[in-house]
């Protein structure tokens, strides 16, 4: 478990806190409470063998501001209750949990909030070994909607491109390359690029075999070591879609990159399949029609499942922001994200194996930033004993991220039109 993972009670319990029905035996009226903590919302992910019947009431009369959940069928423990009252959670919106018997058969947990937010809450089915939840998003009230899992108001028309500051903890910077990769005539000579770890919080991502090696820890090492080696390069900025063990959905990752007007879009993932004996690295780009491969169809709906994962339906999305990410990219962009993908692949062939030395292709919902040249890099099979030790390597980690960066300063060098229109 990632310790960006906090659950409830952190350094008190070490499984999430669990409340109790009267029959300790009945495991489906067993409720399971996490909060995942990110820089701009707050998670919370309430688990049940079982559908969770609840209401939900925001208290704006007093502060601290609360939010009350009365879940029904439950008796509170009165050790339960005693640990929730002394837990203190570092979060930036949530000060304090406690819960009591409010009726014989609902408890009640209030959440006290240290200003006002905006709560929404929906229910998950089960999926990829998570039972039933109800999940709570709280976040600013004049966050984007863009940037909401559920919306259920309009997308505003203007947006203001975000900044980002990000945290790299290791690993110095590559030289810069020997000429400014852009041309960008009156506009500061600055090349975007997005960098989105795979997966994350709930969503862990293929796991290895050997190790139990999270694809989301993996992925999120080497984005931050190929962030470290694009902020260390004159003209260049990276802005990750996530820096800590965080769910974030698709369409909100791709959102990212259309906010900041970025050049290129970059997914990191380490790939698994059902046979051991699938190695290498591959790279794949966004298709709107079929895939290359029924391994790329199969993969791209893997990683399209993310989202359900978390909790999140799709046809929950408020239909501007799908409209706003689900778009039909120009032919040119997708021959700009073939070129990417080409340079990044040559450059991988020389760090190690490929299981494929062609670019693939699939619709990878990841990959649908409007506008902006998109590649997914697979780099390598978590079900793979050897590739999953060497992804586990830090050395390793770092010249892959070596050689993404190597392949993204050629593609840009090689054909400077790649920026044209960001």
């Amino acid at each position: 478990m990632s310790i960006l993972r906090r659950d409830l009670l952190l350094g008190a319990l070490s499984a999430p806190l669990v409340l109790h029905s009267e029959s300790l035996l009945a495991a489906a009226n067993k409720l399971e409470l996490r909060l995942w903590p990110a820089e701009d919302s707050t998670r919370i992910s309430l688990e049940s063998g079982s559908k969770i019947s609840y209401s939900m009431t925001i208290a704006r009369n007093q502060r601290p501001y609360r939010v009350i959940l009365d879940i029904k069928g439950l008796k509170l423990s009165q050790d339960f209750a005693q640990k929730l009252r002394a837990f203190k959670p570092r979060d930036q919106f949530v000060s304090a949990v406690r819960a009591g018997q409010y009726k014989r058969d609902v408890v009640r947990v209030v959440f006290e909030i240290k200003k006002d937010a905006r709560v929404r809450a929906h229910a998950a089915k089960p999926i990829a070994g998570y039972a039933y939840r109800l999940i709570l998003e709280i976040e600013s009230p004049s966050a984007d909607p863009m940037d909401r899992v559920v919306s259920n108001t309009s997308v505003r028309q203007s947006r203001q491109a975000a900044s980002s500051s990000n945290r790299i903890v290791e690993n110095k910077p590559q030289p810069a390359p020997k000429k400014p990769p852009v041309k960008r005539g009156s506009r500061p000579e600055t090349l975007i690029v997005v960098i989105d770890p795979g997966h994350g919080g709930e969503d862990p991502g293929a796991v290895g075999r050997t190790y139990k090696t999270y694809e989301k820890r993996v992925a999120l090492q080497i984005s931050q070591m190929l962030a470290q080696n694009i902020n260390g390069t004159r003209g260049m900025k990276a802005i990750m879609t996530r820096n800590r063990d965080v769910f974030i959905p698709l369409y909100k990752r791709a959102g990212i990159a259309v906010k900041n007007r970025a050049h290129l879009f970059i997914s990191v993932h380490a790939d698994a399949w059902t046979k051991a004996s699938a190695h290498g690295s591959s790279v794949f780009t966004l298709s709107i029609g079929g895939a290359s491969s029924l391994q790329a169809r199969w993969l791209a709906q893997t990683q399209n499942r993310s989202d359900e994962i978390g909790g999140l339906e799709f046809k929950n999305v408020a239909q501007q922001a799908r409209s706003t990410v689900v778009d039909m990219l120009a032919e040119t962009k997708l021959r700009y994200g073939m070129q990417l993908g080409g340079e990044v692949l040559g450059e991988l062939s020389k760090v190690g194996t490929l299981h494929h030395d062609t670019v693939e292709s699939a619709q990878f919902a990841v990959l649908k930033a409007q506008g902006v040249p998109s590649i997914l890099v697979e780099t390598g099979f978590l079900s793979n004993p050897y590739d999953e030790k060497r992804l586990r390597d830090p050395a390793y980690q770092k010249r892959i991220a070596n050689a993404i960066f190597r392949g993204i300063c050629n593609a840009v060098q090689d054909d400077p039109s790649l920026l044209r229109g960001a």
